[in-house]
């Protein structure tokens, strides 16, 4: 086995080491962005700062897709990468992306992904409910603005006439998050936090928590905590991170292309709210009851592939 600098370090010297590699990346395709604008957008560097201090969105769209997605590249996909080279030596099996599952389970997350819309959005729905005790109202205040501020950008992104644009915002929206993140959460922290724990669950958990946090929305942070451990268990009985991205560029896609149709006036209804209308209680239940036997399922699937000595779903 091929191994790295890191191949024998402490679990918490190769978190430390996955932090610094985040740090780092992130300042660095932070400023080629602010240097890029220039020849790119015709924004000198001092006018990015100032857009972005100003929330100035309408107008500079472009620019802040651009920005988003050296944020995801930067933050999370190349730390991702250097990190596996440097503990293993070879980033791609470190990060298990160098196993595919068979079409029969790509179609149960497929499926279990769309059934699950409405229990993650009633989890969306209890959490807008929650608040801060009395005391600390104006810390509440400012998150609900922050939260409010973080879903005008998105709402800014999604709106989109063409095709084109659509495709952008797929890209933007659900494919570069579902690699960066899938490898740096699931491939990444996740694979470090059950080597230091040694209990999966424990760190399939902790680093659904972390998946959530980083996403700096108070108001969101109980389905990302769901939805992170969703693709965290889905990695692990697995044995491939292609599933977790799958599962998660599902996620986002889903959201990307259902409101392109909604601001086309064809719906009525925002993804966020299917699952919270009235009387929709019937649904969620049902979308409990299926996603449990769908992850049933899958779990089955990857015991038969460890009692064949496959050891994975290849």
């Amino acid at each position: 086995m091929t191994q790295g600098f890191f191949y024998d370090a402490r679990p918490f010297t190769k978190l430390i080491l996955v932090s610094f590699l985040m740090v780092c990346c992130y300042l660095i395709f932070f400023g080629m962005g602010i240097l890029l604008a220039m020849p790119l957008f015709k924004i000198p560097p001092g006018e990015v700062i100032r857009i972005l201090e100003q929330n100035e969105v309408e107008a500079n769209i472009g620019l802040l897709k651009f920005l988003q997605v050296l944020y995801s590249i930067g933050l999370f996909l190349v730390p991702a990468i250097l990190s596996g080279f440097l503990i293993q030596r070879n980033t791609w099996k470190y990060l298990k992306a160098d196993r595919v599952s068979n079409y029969w389970i790509i179609i149960l997350v497929v499926t279990l992904m769309v059934i699950s819309i409405p229990w993650i959005n009633f989890t969306s729905f209890l959490n807008e409910k929650l608040s801060l005790p009395e005391r600390w109202g104006d810390l509440m205040e400012k998150i609900r603005e922050n939260d409010e501020n973080s879903w005008d950008l998105m709402r800014a992104y999604l709106q989109t006439e063409n095709i084109g644009g659509l495709l952008i915002n797929i890209f933007m929206v659900a494919l570069i998050p579902a690699l960066g993140e899938e490898f740096f959460f699931r491939g990444t922290v996740q694979r470090i936090l059950k080597e230091w724990f040694r209990n999966e669950h424990l760190a399939i958990w902790i680093a659904a928590l972390l998946f959530s946090l980083m996403h700096y929305q108070f108001l969101g942070f109980i389905p990302r905590v769901m939805l992170g451990a969703l693709f965290g268990y889905l990695f692990a009985w697995t044995g491939s991170i292609w599933i977790a991205v799958l599962a998660h560029f599902i996620n986002n896609g889903v959201a990307v292309i259902y409101y392109y149709i909604f601001y086309q006036g064809t719906l009525e209804i925002e993804p966020d709210h299917i699952g919270i209308e009235e009387n929709a209680v019937l649904m969620i239940l049902a979308s409990v009851v299926l996603t449990i036997l769908l992850l049933a399922v899958i779990q089955q699937q990857r015991r038969a592939s460890v009692q064949s000595g496959t050891g994975g779903l290849e």
